[in-house]
């Protein structure tokens, strides 16, 4: 999905139905790759996905930049903290013990 910045407040990430907000008289069969951008918002440039490890980091995204005069799409890696980090392993284990019940065999119940 296409993410636009408006550039006087710098207000991201807005997509086409926040600016058909703004600007009503763009209709809805108006869409990508037919969108008309009003100058007052730019399209942002989506980036690759840095390296990371999934296991002990997370990705997340900060304000796009404008490098010759195109914005470009930043993501930021960071360390996850001790406490994300208890609640994946905590998620880990019930659902670890979730699937040990689903695939348990059970006998068929005394019911009249």
């Amino acid at each position: 999905m296409t993410q636009y910045i408006k550039i006087s407040t710098l207000e991201y990430p807005r997509y086409e139905g926040d600016i058909r907000l703004e600007y009503p008289e763009i209709t809805e069969d108006q869409t990508e790759p037919n969108f008309p951008c009003p100058d007052t918002y730019a399209k942002v440039q989506a980036t690759s996905v840095p390296n990371y490890d999934k296991d002990t980091q997370l990705i997340y995204e900060i304000a796009p930049i404008q490098v010759d005069g195109i914005w470009t799409q930043q993501l930021a890696v960071r360390d996850m903290t001790d406490e994300e980090l208890k609640n994946i392993q905590e998620q880990k284990d019930n659902n670890a013990k979730s699937n040990r019940y689903r695939d348990s065999k059970g006998s068929i119940p005394n019911a009249i």
